[in-house]
């Protein structure tokens, strides 16, 4: 069981919206947290995306919180997205409402990105340092190569879809091969990109990662 809570907070001046979960028995002082970023809005991404809101559900059965938001100009969030640019600040202003959300560890919060959310947190990655670890499902073969991805040494997760074709399963474990530092890869098989029947899956393996990580 978990209790949810609709939240607000800034980019600048923009209000972006949120639901901040919490397990029931309000989980033990400095739990660690999860921030989860949603698929691209023209493709029905928002923070009530199932393969977010399954991975946050995970996260509190683990005893963490979990933040999951809207980026700017979807849902009830101020703005208007811009496809990656300016979210970047957007994933920043979350991972600091978790670093100083009471019971929080400040020193033990991962970030999780599905598809857009995943690209933009690896387009950002080198203003994530406050981040403890990160989960990415179905991120582009572009954004993965980033090198100060490959380089970092922070405990990292990749998953994808063995028929995903934005993110092919084969070109994504070259790349990882290259990685320095503990990097996880799985691949969930008969899943395409939306991972649609898969959520389940895919938030056990990123509960059991964060959970033997944070």
């Amino acid at each position: 069981m978990m209790r949810q809570s609709a939240i607000g907070f800034y980019v600048k001046k923009l209000e972006l919206e949120g639901v901040l979960a919490s397990p029931t028995d309000g989980g033990a002082s400095e739990a660690p947290a999860v921030v989860a970023c949603h698929s691209h809005p023209a493709l029905g991404g928002s923070m009530n995306d199932p393969v977010v809101s399954a991975v946050c559900a995970a996260a509190v059965r683990e005893n963490m919180y979990a933040l999951r938001f809207n980026f700017r100009g979807v849902g009830g969030s101020e703005g208007e997205f811009t496809g990656g640019e300016k979210e970047r600040d957007d994933v920043r202003a979350a991972l600091d409402v978790m670093r100083q959300w009471p019971s929080v560890s400040r020193k033990r919060i991962a970030l999780v990105g599905y598809s857009t959310g995943a690209t933009t947190i690896l387009d950002g990655f080198g203003k994530l340092r406050r981040a403890s670890a990160f989960a990415l499902i179905a991120p582009t073969l572009g954004a993965l190569r980033s090198r100060r991805f490959t380089r970092d040494k922070r405990p990292r997760l990749v998953i994808v879809g063995s028929e995903d074709r934005v993110a092919p399963s084969v070109e994504i474990q070259r790349v990882l091969d290259d990685c320095r530092g503990p990097v996880q890869f799985r691949e969930m098989v008969g899943a395409d990109h939306t991972m649609r029947g898969y959520e389940n899956q895919v938030a056990a393996v990123v509960a059991e990662f964060l959970k033997s990580n944070l």
